[in-house]
């Protein structure tokens, strides 16, 4: 019991750290970081695939500008939507909130998700916010797991996450600097 509130106490304190990070850079530099990782994101965009994105929120990495291009080329774009006391995402068409009850998806249905993060370690593990909405979404998709992309900026990369039992790791990450791809776990 101690060891599992030593990892939640090493767990929240690494989250602090990683947020402090992220929070600490420029307005001017998440500027200009999220568009050079918006231009490297552009390979990824191809008519007719579903790809789950997110909102940018606070410091998060804003993807608003390759959103709007994978659009106009015919990317299908979600975005999660939380049901209320539910920890499994569903996908809705980005930006068409008269949709939320007609067009839900889940994260298998999609082709790549990008996942936001706090951190991200070298054999792709993420950590998140701590409300597991990622991490239960993607163990239901056992049989069609979408490309999973990390998306954060450089200073969120940490040698070693604290993990559990039921993390994932991503299959890649991309941030400012380069993308970087994971090799999958034996």
């Amino acid at each position: 019991m101690n060891d599992a509130l030593d990892v939640k106490n090493r767990k929240s304190l690494q989250r602090q750290e990683l947020r402090n990070r992220r929070k600490n850079l420029s307005s001017a530099y998440r500027k200009a970081g999220s568009q050079k990782i918006c231009r490297r994101l552009k390979s990824l965009i191809r008519r007719n695939h579903q790809v789950a994105v997110y909102r940018a929120v606070g410091s998060e990495v804003d993807l608003s500008h390759w959103i709007e291009t994978a659009q106009k080329r015919g990317m299908q774009v979600f975005e999660p939507y939380i049901h209320q006391n539910q920890r499994r995402l569903w996908f809705i068409p980005y930006g068409k909130t008269a949709h939320r009850h007609t067009i839900k998806k889940r994260i298998e249905d999609m082709s790549i998700a990008l996942i936001p993060l706090i951190g991200i370690d070298l054999q792709g593990f993420r950590m998140g916010q701590g409300g597991g909405f990622y991490d239960t979404s993607l163990s239901y998709a056992k049989f069609r797991k979408p490309k999973t992309v990390g998306i954060g900026f450089a200073c969120q990369m940490v040698e070693n996450i604290e993990t559990e039992a039921h993390d994932l790791p991503l299959d890649a990450f991309v941030c400012e600097d380069k993308v970087y791809v994971f090799a999958k776990p034996k």
